[in-house]
């Protein structure tokens, strides 16, 4: 990841997928897509790139300003501007891209900001998802991601999914069964994602395959029992065969 001049590009331009081109120089002037950046200084101004060849970053710069595509961040200090994980800071604020925008995080602390991998970031006050401030955490020194599966973090309270606290999950106890599918346990209950299984036989419980599992007593989509289908052979083949006939009827049921 780094700064790139705009006018060492080939032709001066950035293309994209499907043939888009994102940024260019014409006549001496920026232009982002349609939009001429006015304000920018085509000689200083630079792309921040990624090592995604396909990523075509709507941030970029100049000598004096930050931009977000076409609009002037005039509020955003340019020189202590830089990336961290997927948030940017400068020395007073903390920032996410939100799709379309680049926006400061309200009540953020830049002094103390960290990423902690994937989604989930912290200062001394406030925890962060995605962006979103997540409320129910107040031990934002302890949160960490875990980095087997970057939907899932910690603190010495909660165990969190998605940003949000794992309903009942006991911390002290909670790990990863299957990062991939997003199976979990916290000693006394299985979830599948933010979801507990219902009835889960904690000591035959056993992963099949992507969203099926089974204990002795019952076969499980997700977190839901599969009514009318015993344990018993129930292997990869089977929810193999039943992922293929439920896509079908799925796709049957889109035709309709």
């Amino acid at each position: 990841m780094t700064w790139q001049k705009l006018i060492t590009m080939p032709a001066q331009k950035i293309i994209g997928k499907y043939e888009i081109e994102y940024w260019s120089i014409r006549d001496g002037k920026v232009w982002h897509q349609d939009h001429k950046l006015a304000a920018a200084d085509a000689s200083t101004f630079e792309v921040f790139k990624t090592n995604d060849a396909d990523d075509c970053p709507f941030i970029a710069r100049d000598a004096a300003s930050i931009f977000h595509a076409w609009s002037r961040l005039a509020k955003i200090d340019r020189d202590s501007f830089v990336k961290s994980g997927i948030y940017w800071l400068d020395k007073t604020q903390v920032y996410f891209e939100f799709e379309t925008s680049l926006k400061a995080l309200a009540g953020s602390d830049a002094a103390s900001f960290k990423s902690l991998g994937g989604s989930y970031a912290a200062d001394k006050n406030i925890a962060w998802y995605y962006g979103r401030r997540m409320k129910n955490c107040m031990q934002t020194k302890s949160l960490r991601a875990l980095l087997e599966n970057d939907f899932y973090a910690s603190d010495t309270e909660f165990v969190y999914f998605d940003g949000k606290p794992l309903p009942g999950a006991n911390q002290a106890h909670f790990k990863l069964l299957n990062s991939k599918e997003f199976y979990s346990s916290d000693g006394k209950n299985i979830y599948y994602a933010e979801r507990k299984l219902p009835r889960v036989d904690l000591v035959t419980w056993q992963h099949v395959y992507r969203r099926w599992s089974k204990d002795k007593n019952h076969v499980f989509d997700m977190n839901t029992i599969e009514q009318g289908i015993s344990p018993d052979g129930f292997d990869k083949a089977a929810a193999m065969n039943l992922s293929n006939k439920n896509q079908q009827i799925v796709e049957a049921d889109m035709r309709e």
